[in-house]
């Protein structure tokens, strides 16, 4: 059974590598094609804040039905499907709006597969491994991430730069990962007693809710990584560099991300998530300063170390504080709380870089990593495992 469990993970794993080749292979280029279309920074901001938050709510009505139905593999298949399909529909696009209604409904793919993936994966692990378990997953999410701007960056080349064409052939690694899905087993979730809404709440416990409000204070300050590459672009990085120096990030995340996640599982979750809300302001302090390609060049590999502080370690310390049937509704509410809030952080994000300058925006996202950082170390408990893995 061990065995099998580990497969579960491995497989995910794969999935993840595949359909991150291919969303890298557009993302770090939608920026600038969207500037094409005469987008401003503030529309840039709407776009992907709405996308993010509107679609987010698909988060939690499908983490609900995951654990109400007791399946995990059928919402992460749809929602894989779902992104595949509507990508290569940026080939098309002549207006904004297009973008903006791909970008949408391949965020509803990950909030339908999402809530469900991360509660299989928690179910799939030894419990002393969670952390490593749910860092293996995002390493090699990043390290399909690290690869697919390299191979944009092979199509742009041979293209003599179609951006389009780079769209249309992500549907390739796209469809791989769908593929690998049916080798993924079922696992369903160990079930606990039923009760009203008032007993759900407790089940999710005190913990999980701060960790939320936590969280919404810090994603204020952590808009779209779009923001991101607008600034390597206006410090004077190349269209041609943008994959390149995303390459560095995800590299820096798919290396670090199982090595710290193994960390956390001897050390604790709160001192490395308290560092990654540290080591995030700090960054942010440093974009909003930087002038030169080469500063924002180690600052985008800093901030890979940052991704490998929380995005595994944040999943792992949900499922020690949730009981294994609520995870995907704890997966799934933790989702939409960010996906809202990224919608006006986005658009703060993008009015204070349109209206002051790139400096202003950076250093306020800098100061809510702080606040997040010291509500999470007054108000936060010491973390305690709940249910019957523990």
């Amino acid at each position: 059974m061990a065995e099998r469990l580990q497969r579960n993970v491995y497989r995910l794993g794969f999935v993840s590598l595949f359909t991150d080749l291919s969303s890298q292979m557009i993302y770090p280029l939608i920026p600038a094609f969207l500037e094409g279309l005469g987008a401003t920074k503030l529309l840039i901001g709407l776009i992907e804040g709405v996308a993010e938050g509107t679609a987010s709510l698909v988060r939690m009505i499908a983490g609900a039905l995951s654990d109400r139905l007791g399946k995990r593999k059928s919402f992460v298949f749809v929602g894989y499907s779902l992104s595949t399909v509507v990508r290569p529909f940026l080939f098309f696009a002549n207006h904004w709006l297009v973008v903006f209604a791909v970008r949408f409904l391949d965020r509803v793919g990950k909030g339908i597969r999402t809530p469900a993936r991360d509660a299989l994966i928690s179910d799939s692990v030894d419990p002393s491994r969670k952390g490593y378990g749910f860092g293996f997953h995002r390493g090699m999410d990043r390290l399909g991430a690290a690869f697919g701007p390299l191979l944009a960056l092979l199509v742009l080349y041979l293209s003599d730069g179609n951006l389009r064409l780079v769209f249309l052939l992500s549907a390739v690694p796209a469809a791989v990962a769908v593929s690998v899905i049916g080798k993924v087993r079922e696992i369903a979730p160990v079930r606990e007693a039923a009760g009203r809404l008032r007993e759900k709440r407790r089940i999710l416990g005190r913990p999980f809710v701060l960790f939320v409000l936590v969280i919404v204070i810090f994603t204020l300050g952590n808009s779209s990584n779009a923001f991101l590459i607008l600034k390597a672009r206006e410090v004077g990085l190349s269209v041609a560099g943008i994959p390149l120096i995303w390459l560095t990030y995800n590299l820096v995340c798919s290396i670090s991300s199982p090595l710290l996640g193994r960390f956390s599982d001897r050390v604790g979750r709160r001192p490395v998530i308290l560092l990654s809300f540290l080591v995030y302001s700090a960054i942010y302090a440093g974009l909003g300063f930087s002038s030169t390609v080469p500063a924002v060049w180690l600052l985008f590999a800093c901030y890979g170390l940052y991704y490998g502080l929380s995005e595994g370690i944040f999943r792992a310390y949900i499922a020690d504080l949730v009981e294994s049937d609520k995870r995907a509704t704890a997966y799934g509410l933790f989702n939409t709380a960010v996906g809202i809030t990224l919608v006006p952080a986005s658009l703060i994000f993008g009015a204070l870089w349109d209206v002051f300058s790139s400096g202003v925006a950076f250093l306020t996202a800098a100061g809510l990593a702080l606040v997040a950082a010291l509500v999470f170390a007054v108000t936060h408990a010491e973390e305690k495992c709940r249910g019957p893995d523990c």
